[in-house]
């Protein structure tokens, strides 16, 4: 890994590197460098990464090039009939003067004859550009043998053409089966890899959760309108890391850069070339450096925070709220307080994941109900305070396969790509920022209940492999995959958890007139 060199005179760190014998020229110096206009170790790290990329990339522009298609004798002559079948088409309708015709095919029959010397070179200087021109229009590289194997084809393809047209002109239209009948039928030799194709089979396979293709989705719409083709075997190591330039140079944060476009690039890229999609994979070596120094480490909610949160949730809600957002208030906080959940794993909850496992109330987490990390299920035993609330009898007033915490019937759209719980849990985020002010940029809204309780169960001794369990996280050995965590050994840790004594407020948070509340929502961007 190259790495920043501080310059022994000055405190200003430089980067440095030798050029590798491949990439090396004539009159090119042996080794680069240059200062980094920086003091700051961590910054010139990754300026010191990205100036090795683009390096890299520079001195790859200058190597042979792409890699040449291999096609057959019979591909050869098949692509020569496509130009000859081409060029056929676009004038047949039109020829054109029949003195022009002629006078072309005798400029034609002068050019393909060499003054001295042998006939192959005369063609490729002759004819070269053109036909090479030909092929790039077909995403066809052809080099040495191969390449001289095609002009000489696509010469008589060319005089072929000529005289055809040339028979129009002279109000003959009879189709020349013969001419046609000696170019056996193209077949490319890399079939266009369309992203629709691609992409539609990348999410069976992985079964993406419609939130995860909501965000995907407009990322890869970017990347094809930049390189203008939706053939994903186009695709190279080059367009990805102009485009992750272009994203860095924009107002996009490096973390959303990292963690959002490239993330989704390089997971797309890799399936496709591990099934055998696509031939390479272009994203491998695509990365995005981020400065330790400036990440932000999230906390979770502190004792005052807690406290406000569960109050609020406990009191009376807007009147105008309907009867699921009001229950999302009134319980998704205190799951989630007890539990350690994520907040979609407990708004997705159905009347069938409450459930009685060995005698004791749970709810069954589980992938069927929406998205579950690591499409893990668990059964997480509900803490004695929420049995004392009464969730389970509130959560049996409805069957089967019925949402908690929002209605199916009242869904805008069926097929709606945001799911539904998704957005129930938007709303508590919202809820929690702007109407009860709790704005501490190291607390997320909602995980900030996570963080809290895997701190309290540390502060109360709970067995760290369990209260991972409890959590759904993945286990941090792999002697900790074996076995399984069952409800009763949850319980005993869950039970240490000590009880919110919270009293509930007499009058609701956000109580506002309607004429306010438009206006609120009116400012919200």
């Amino acid at each position: 890994m190259i790495g920043p060199w501080k310059n022994p005179r000055s405190k200003i760190y430089w980067f440095r590197r030798r050029v590798p014998a491949k990439y090396r020229t004539f009159g090119m110096p042996a080794e680069i460098k240059f200062s980094l206009g920086t003091t700051d170790l961590e910054e010139a790290k990754i300026l010191c990464q990205e100036e090795n990329l683009k390096l890299e990339r520079q001195w790859r522009a200058n190597l042979a090039g792409e890699q040449p298609t291999e096609l057959t004798h019979l591909q050869i002559v098949a692509l020569a009939g496509e130009f000859y079948k081409e060029t056929v088409t676009t004038r047949r309708d039109e020829p054109g003067p029949r003195a022009e015709i002629e006078r072309s095919l005798r400029e034609h029959a002068k050019r393909k004859r060499p003054p001295i010397g042998p006939l192959e070179p005369h063609l490729y200087m002759a004819f070269g550009p053109e036909a090479k021109a030909f092929l790039q229009r077909k995403g066809i590289h052809l080099v040495g043998d191969k390449l001289h194997s095609f002009i000489r084809s696509y010469v008589e393809a060319k005089e072929l053409a000529g005289l055809e047209l040339l028979q129009n002109a002279k109000k003959d239209y009879t189709p020349n089966e013969k001419v046609a009948a000696r170019f056996p039928e193209y077949k490319p030799p890399n079939p266009a890899k369309k992203f629709d194709v691609l992409w539609a089979e990348f999410v069976d396979a992985k079964e993406l959760a419609a939130s995860t293709r909501k965000k995907w989705e407009p990322y890869f719409a970017q990347l094809i309108k930049r390189i203008g083709t939706d053939d994903m075997s186009r695709v190279t190591e080059q367009h990805l890391l102009d485009w992750r330039d272009a994203l860095l140079a924009s107002k996009a944060s490096r973390r959303n850069v990292k963690f959002g476009y490239i993330a989704a690039a390089r997971a797309f890229f890799r399936w496709a070339k591990n099934e055998k999609r696509l031939p390479t994979d272009p994203g491998a070596e695509v990365f995005v450096t981020i400065s330790e120094k400036k990440k932000t480490k999230k906390v979770g909610f502190d004792d005052r925070e807690a406290h406000t949160i569960l109050a609020a949730a406990l009191g009376p809600q807007n009147e105008r709220m309907t009867e699921e957002n009001a229950a999302a208030r009134r319980w998704v906080p205190w799951l989630c307080a007890y539990s350690g959940a994520r907040v979609n794993e407990i708004t997705q909850l159905r009347a069938c994941d409450v459930i009685e496992k060995d005698g004791i109330p749970c709810i069954h987490i589980r992938p069927e109900a929406g998205t579950v990390k690591n499409a893990e299920e668990r059964t997480v035993p509900l803490h004695p305070h929420l049995q004392k609330m009464g969730f389970v009898e509130w959560a049996r007033r409805k069957k089967g396969d019925a949402p908690l915490f929002y209605a199916i019937e009242r869904q805008r759209k069926k097929d709606r790509k945001n799911p539904t719980y998704a957005s129930v849990g938007n709303k508590l985020a919202d809820w929690v920022r702007n109407r009860l002010q709790i704005r501490n940029p190291k607390v997320a809204p909602n995980h900030g209940w996570r963080h809290r309780f895997k701190e309290v169960g540390l502060g109360v001794d709970m067995k760290e492999r369990v209260l991972d369990a409890i959590q759904g996280h993945a286990p941090r050995t792999e002697g900790e995959k074996y076995g399984k965590v069952k409800p009763p050994v949850m319980l005993r840790e869950i039970q240490k958890h000590p009880w919110y004594e919270i009293e509930a407020p007499t009058a609701p948070v956000d109580r506002r007139r309607r004429d306010q509340r438009r206006t609120d929502q009116a400012a919200t961007p």
